[in-house]
């Protein structure tokens, strides 16, 4: 079919530019709601259409007439800055510039269909076709411009006097449901700064404004920096605030710099928009709806430009995981200066000037707004933290002040971890027992600069040193309690024998809260061993065997299996047996041979008869002598259990900083 439509560039051209500009969906129709803008356009309407699987834009503009469908639309390359001294007839900066955005509609379709009304002209219709297009570029002659004449296709949209509607057919990869509607929806609200009744200008998508709050990001702003005159605060209604005065934590900051990237009030370069940091990294993943937050775009007239400018900086330490935002630089496209867009549209020339102070600038605020932070974030934790009376008074009593410095680094780690308040004391607790730590070897350090004249200061390190460890020790024997209580629970004698065989030997603190660290021989071991296996009797009484050495004592343990019951007799022989062993392998050690031997028995069954305390009481001393030392599995618990519960009852009011571990971690916040 013959059409008075002509697309007068050479397409060869075309085929350098490329036909697939975009990457993806939400630039591409970021680009036509982009031409509604420069056509002066009020309203611009996107509808998806689920069924027919096709998206309609749809705007108010000044629509086209033929000439301006041939000179401007199908003009590849058109500049529409020349006409009307840079600015649109409605008195807007154009935000189109090279005249080919209409082709990364290829990008995501196979085909759109064009609608336009110019008021009081005939209407305009036409199909461009992708597989067409890519035929005249295969048949274009490079030494003459070819030729692609769309389709002419009857006129059907919905436009009474003026405007534009594209119909976008045969997409290619976008798979259209609700989902993802909803998700464009909101990464074209992301994508431009013109949104609200002060620019004249409004984006439905279905039939629904397109507004600040689509951008669903401003409630994850902890902290806000503000560039020019627009009150971004107003979205962000999760901002920190100040606890001295209650106002949120957004900070103006000075919007113009010179061509080095330093703030300076009278410098050539201005840029409006906002810094955030988010109250966790996390908030900032928005992968559910394909796109990443964590970054800072660069808008230029009200549409983004450059996707991340964040990611060129390499900070080490720095908060940049928390960071996002949007800065508008107009100055990045100026009329009577080089487009600074490369041809993909989606990124910038970054040796140019402009662009060079702008990373400059922004390089420098992210500075700033790292030290910043950092002094809110510890000022934060410390309120929270001092909220607790007990922490207040061991913090007031800090010496020297810088301590206390270390201190807010400890609570501002806390807060940042949001941990919930029923477990947050805990944290604290065991944040201020590890800072005693560093106070200790502050502590250390200054033991050469003291003399005769400050032993005081002496004593007190000494002081801390004791209590340190009380500390430790005390909260080492409320875990060996814990672990006591879960064998007291519900366990059988079976299970008790298998857990105690895998543990017993190296926690000797079982048997004997002196036993604090033991040493295994394995030589000895197999010396013994050697003997067990030549003793004439039934082996199937013995489950395991071990020796170790505790200092001033060598021991030896043996299990016995719970479910035999054993005579005095039998186990004094075997024991006997054993210890004669260990003695003529220590004998070879001279040194070793000085230490006493013990032999430790632990049986499931009291011995026979012992069910008598008389007779077990007995037995008991005939065996003392010997260093045998006889005692059942619910024994061992039992005595372990009272022996550390009265270390925890004795030192309950003589530890200074027991006390306060303990204060801080049953204190309840009021409500």
């Amino acid at each position: 079919m013959s059409s008075e439509y002509r697309m007068s560039i050479s397409l060869n051209v075309l085929n350098h530019l490329g036909l697939h500009l975009y990457s993806n969906t939400p630039a591409v129709l970021a680009e036509v709601i982009a031409n509604a803008w420069d056509a002066d356009a009020t309203t611009v309407s996107v509808n998806f259409d689920l069924d027919a699987k096709t998206i309609t834009v749809t705007d108010d503009g000044h629509g086209m007439d033929l000439e301006d469908v041939n000179r401007k639309y199908l003009y590849v390359g058109f500049k529409k800055r020349n006409e009307g001294k840079g600015l649109t007839p409605g008195g807007r900066p154009p935000m189109g510039r090279k005249g080919i955005g209409k082709l990364s509609l290829f990008s995501i379709a196979n085909k759109f269909e064009v609608f336009s009304r110019k008021e009081g002209c005939p209407e305009q219709s036409f199909l461009m076709d992708a597989v067409a297009l890519k035929k005249a570029i295969q048949q274009d002659d490079p030494s003459s411009p070819g030729t692609y004449e769309p389709e002419s296709i009857p006129f059907n949209a919905n436009i009474r006097t003026h405007g534009t509607s594209i119909r976008i057919k045969e997409l290619k990869k976008l798979r259209l449901t609700q989902q993802t509607i909803s998700a464009l929806r909101k990464r074209i609200a992301r994508r431009f700064g013109i949104l609200g009744g002060e620019h004249d200008f409004r984006i439905l998508i279905n039939g629904d404004e397109v507004t600040f709050a689509d951008r669903d990001y401003f409630h994850k702003a902890r902290f806000l920096f503000q560039y020019g005159d627009h009150n971004y605060a107003q979205h962000c209604n999760n901002l920190d605030t100040d606890e001295d005065t209650g106002k949120a934590l957004s900070f103006p900051r000075g919007n113009r710099f010179d061509a080095a990237g330093n703030a300076n009030e009278t410098g050539e370069y201005e840029v409006q928009g906002w810094i955030a940091v988010a109250h966790r990294s996390n908030d900032l993943d928005d992968r559910g709806q394909q796109d990443n937050l964590n970054k800072i775009t660069v808008a230029v007239r009200g549409k983004v430009a450059l996707e991340d400018i964040l990611n060129e900086y390499r900070l080490g330490g720095m908060i940049t995981k928390f960071i996002y935002g949007e800065i508008n630089a107009d100055f990045l496209d100026q009329d009577h200066l080089d487009d600074i867009a490369t041809s993909s549209r989606q990124s910038i020339a970054v040796d140019d000037p402009r662009y060079v102070a702008l990373h400059a600038f922004i390089e420098g605020e992210l500075r700033h707004i790292w030290n910043v932070t950092n002094r809110l974030k510890e000022k934060k934790g410390l309120d929270a933290a001092l909220a607790n009376p007990h922490i207040k008074a061991w913090y007031d009593r800090l010496s020297p002040k810088h301590l206390q410095k270390l201190a807010h680094k400890i609570f501002a780690a806390i807060d940042q971890a949001n941990v919930d308040e029923a477990h947050k004391q805990g944290f604290y607790a065991n944040g201020i027992l590890a800072f005693e730590d560093q106070k200790l070897n502050y502590a250390i350090g200054q033991l050469d600069s003291i003399d005769n004249s400050n032993l005081d200061l002496f004593l007190k390190y000494l002081a801390d040193v004791d209590s340190i460890e009380a500390a430790r020790y005390f909260e080492i024997v409320k875990e060996r309690l814990a672990v006591i209580d879960k064998l007291q629970e519900n366990v059988d004698e079976d299970a008790k024998e298998r857990i105690l065989q895998d543990y017993i030997f190296d926690h000797l603190w079982l048997l004997d809260p002196a036993w604090e660290r033991a040493t295994s021989h394995n030589n000895k071991e197999e010396r013994l061993q050697k003997v067990v296996d030549g003793v004439v009797m039934d082996t199937s009484v013995r489950l395991d065997i071990r020796y170790r050495r505790i200092a001033g004592e060598h021991v030896i343990i043996e299990l016995k299996r719970a479910s035999r019951t054993l005579s005095k007799t039998e186990i004094e022989e075997q024991a006997a047996k054993y210890i004669e062993a260990l003695t003529a392998e220590i004998a070879k050690t001279p040194d070793e041979a000085r230490y006493p031997i013990e032999a430790v028995c632990i049986v499931g069954q009291l011995p026979k008869g012992w069910d008598n305390p008389e007779i077990r009481k007995k037995h008991e001393e005939s065996l003392r002598p010997l260093s045998i030392r006889v005692m059942t599995y619910n024994e061992l618990i039992y005595n372990a259990f009272s022996a550390y519960s009265k270390f925890i009852e004795a030192s309950k009011d003589t530890d200074r900083l027991r006390q306060l571990i303990d204060n801080i971690r049953s204190y309840q916040p009021q409500q």
